[in-house]
C-alpha cells in the first residue's frame, strides 16, 4: 500500500508521493510524519536536566542582559523540586555560573542569585558556551530525565569555533548524546545562519527575538514544551527496497548505510510534529504489479509518557502499483505541501543571501517567483486533497500549511521590495532589513522541521 499509519505514544504516518508508477520507473518521494499523541492527561512528567547558556559579551548591555537574566530566573521559578539545572555564561570564554544543581526549596534561591550575578565581558565564543554546558549536563546525567539546552546570544561568534560547519558538528555530537538545543537570537546583529544550524542539527527550535522584552515568552514556550515531553531518543529507519535509490533527504540530518536511511528525531512533546521527506529514484523496466515494494519504515523511541521509558516500535511497508498508464504528475497533496515547505525555506535563505549582498530587487523577485509557485501547488493540492488519506499526525489543515508559507514569503517580498525602492546598497545595513533576514531564517527552519 502507498500509505500507512499507526503507533501509540508517537504516531507515524508514512506515504509515497505517487500511488502508482509507470513501468519505466522514475522519481517519487517517501514522506514520513511523526507526532506526539496528546498524552497530557496521563503523562508522568519526567525529571528535567536543563542547561541554560547565556551570552554575556559586551554587546548584551542594557535591557538585553536584564531581560535575559529575568527570563532565566523565571524559568528557575517554574522548575519543579527534583529537576536539574546547569547555567553557563560566555564571552570569549565560558564560566560555570551554576553547576548541576537539583532544584529544591533550599537551592532555588541560590540558583536565582547566581544567575543575577552574571556580568558583561568581552567577545563572543559560542562554542565555548556549548562545550562547557554539555560537559555540565553530561556530568549531571539522569537516565530517567529529559535533557535540554537553551542557548541565547545577540552576536556573531568571533572566538573559538566560528564557522557554521564546525558549530553544526558540535550540535550533532550533543544530539547524539540525547540533548537538543533551542537557540534564541536577540535583536538583529546575531548570526542567524549559525544559530539556525545549531538548532536544526540538534532537533531544537530556533527563535528570533527582535525585542528583548519578548524573551520571557520564548523561555516559557520552551519550558512548556519540555514539561509536555512524551518520548525521547526517537529514530526513524527507512529501508529502501532493491532497485530504489535515495536521491535527496530534505532538511534533516541523517545517516546512510547501504539502502538504509536513519533519521534521528530525538525528543517529542505532546502534539509536536516532525517530518522527513526523501526523494527516491525507482529503477527502469518495472513489471506490472499491484504491489511493487518501495520502502519499509521503523520508528523506535523511549516512551516518556508513563515515566518508565520502555522501548516502543511502530513499523510498516510502502509499495506502489505499477502500470503502463501511470503518471508522475499526480503528487499526493500532503507530500506536495511538505515539498513546498522545503522549497519555500530554500527560497527564503536564497533571498537572504541576495539581500545581504546588496541585491534587494533580485531578492524580491526570487520571493515573488516562490509565492507564485506556492499558489499553483496549493491549488492542485486542494483539488486532490478530498481523495487522499489525511495524515493522523497533521499539525495543521492543508490549506493552513500553504497559507503559512505564503504569509512568510509575501511579508519578506514586501520588506525587501521596500528596501529596493529606498536604495539597495544601504538596505542590508538598516535595522528593518536585518530583522527581515532573521525572520526569514527562523521561518525557514520552522518549515523544515
Amino acid at each position: 500500500m502507498s500509505q500507512f499509519s499507526g503507533g501509540k505514544t508517537l504516531l507515524l504516518d508514512a506515504r509515497l508521493g505517487h500511488k502508482a508508477l509507470p513501468t519505466t520507473g522514475g522519481e517519487t518521494f517517501v514522506f514520513a510524519s511523526v507526532a506526539g499523541r496528546d498524552e497530557s492527561s496521563r503523562a508522568v512528567a519526567a525529571p528535567l536536566n536543563l542547561g541554560i547558556v547565556i551570552d554575556r559579551s559586551g554587546s548584551m548591555k542594557g535591557q538585553r542582559i536584564v531581560n535575559a537574566l529575568a527570563a532565566a530566573t523565571g524559568t528557575i521559578d517554574r522548575m519543579r523540586d527534583g529537576d536539574l539545572v546547569s547555567v553557563v555564561s560566555f564571552d570569549d570564554s565560558a564560566q560555570v555560573v551554576v553547576p548541576p544543581t537539583r532544584i529544591s526549596s533550599s537551592t532555588r534561591g541560590s540558583v536565582v542569585s547566581a544567575i543575577q550575578s552574571i556580568r558583561l565581558g568581552g567577545d563572543t565564543c559560542i562554542s565555548c558556551g556549548l562545550d562547557t554546558a554539555m560537559n555540565e549536563l553530561m556530568r549531571a546525567g539522569d537516565s530517567r530525565g529529559i535533557t535540554k539546552m537553551l542557548l541565547l546570544s545577540d552576536g556573531a561568534a568571533n572566538q573559538g569555533v566560528r564557522d557554521v560547519s564546525g558549530l553544526r558538528q558540535i550540535a550533532g555530537r550533543m544530539r547524539d548524546r540525547g540533548c537538543n538545543i533551542s537557540t534564541i537570537g536577540v535583536d538583529v546583529d546575531f548570526d542567524e545562519k549559525i544559530m539556525s544550524a545549531i538548532a536544526t542539527e540538534s532537533n531544537g527550535r530556533h527563535h528570533f527575538v527582535a525585542n528583548a522584552s519578548e524573551l520571557t515568552n520564548v523561555f516559557n514556550q520552551e519550558f512548556d514544551s519540555l514539561l509536555a515531553t512524551v518520548a525521547r531518543e526517537a529514530e526513524l529507519e527507512i529501508e529502501l527496497a532493491p532497485g530504489v535509490e535515495p536521491v535527496q533527504v530534505f532538511d534533516r540530518s541523517h545517516r546512510r548505510s547501504g539502502q538504509r536511511i536513519t533519521v534521528p528525531f530525538g525528543t517529542f512533546s505532546a502534539k509536536q510534529e516532525k517530518t522527513v521527506l526523501l526523494k527516491v529514484r525507482v529503477s527502469e523496466s518495472l513489471a506490472r504489479s499491484d504491489n511493487q515494494p518501495i520502502a519499509r519504515l521503523r520508528l523506535a523511541y523511549e516512551d516518556a509518557a508513563t515515566g518508565r521509558f520502555g522501548r516502543e516500535e511502530t513499523q510498516g511497508a510502502l509499495a506502489a502499483r505499477v502500470s503502463r498508464s501511470a503518471s508522475l504528475d499526480d503528487l499526493d497533496p500532503f507530500v506536495a505541501a511538505r515539498l513546498s515547505r522545503s522549497l519555500t525555506a530554500t527560497a527564503l535563505t536564497e533571498a537572504n543571501s541576495l539581500f545581504e549582498r546588496g541585491f534587494a530587487e533580485e531578492a524580491r523577485k526570487r520571493l515573488t517567483s516562490q509565492a507564485d509557485e506556492v499558489g499553483r501547488v496549493a491549488s492542485r493540492a486542494k483539488t486532490a486533497a478530498p481523495a487522499a488519506a489525511k495524515p493522523v499526525t497533521a499539525a495543521r489543515p492543508l490549506a493552513d500549511d500553504f497559507e503559512q508559507q505564503l504569509d512568510a514569503v509575501r511579508s519578506a517580498e514586501s520588506s525587501f521590495g521596500s528596501a529596493a525602492v529606498g536604495g539597495a546598497a544601504a538596505a542590508p545595513a538598516k535595522r528593518e532589513g536585518k530583522a527581515q533576514v532573521r525572520t526569514n531564517q527562523a521561518n525557514a527552519q520552522s518549515f523544515g522541521f
